[in-house]
């Protein structure tokens, strides 16, 4: 069944556990620069552990900062990062789902979340067209040291 749901409360955690357990090839996300440290908490990080045990390429977009940097280092070992100055907002999208959050006071307040074709095969354009002008990571992370 095709869907698109707005989640909120609990439900964001558990929604994001079973986007990550479904994906199979391609996991590409484009976050805001104060996601690397959530990504890298524990539940998160065990997604991209699992993902990257079963063969999904990881490709991550961020505002790499001095900041960030340890958690965006973190992350490298889980996925292909990349560097693009003034992200805002934050999604991710897979072969067969999308879904992005929306930040309320600080934190991740809903998520939208959708297995709807045309959305994913759209998001998943924008993502491509994004990593494509994305600095390499270790660039960013030289120009910063």
């Amino acid at each position: 069944m095709t869907e698109t749901l707005i989640i909120s409360g609990d439900g964001i955690t558990a929604k994001i556990a079973i986007f990550q357990s479904n994906i199979r090839n391609s996991w590409c996300a484009c976050v805001d620069s104060s996601i690397p440290a959530f990504s890298m908490s524990d539940a998160v990080k065990k997604g991209y552990a699992d993902a990257k045990k079963r063969g999904v390429k990881i490709r991550h977009i961020t505002e790499i900062t001095t900041g960030n940097m340890r958690h965006c280092k973190e992350l490298m070992q889980y996925a292909e990062l990349r560097h693009l100055g003034g992200v805002r907002g934050s999604f991710a999208v897979s072969e067969g789902e999308f879904v992005a959050g929306i930040r309320g006071q600080g934190s991740l307040e809903k998520l939208v979340y959708s297995n709807v074709p045309e959305v994913v095969s759209h998001q998943q354009d924008i993502f491509e067209t994004v990593w494509a002008t994305a600095v390499p990571a270790e660039e960013k992370m030289k120009e910063l040291a």
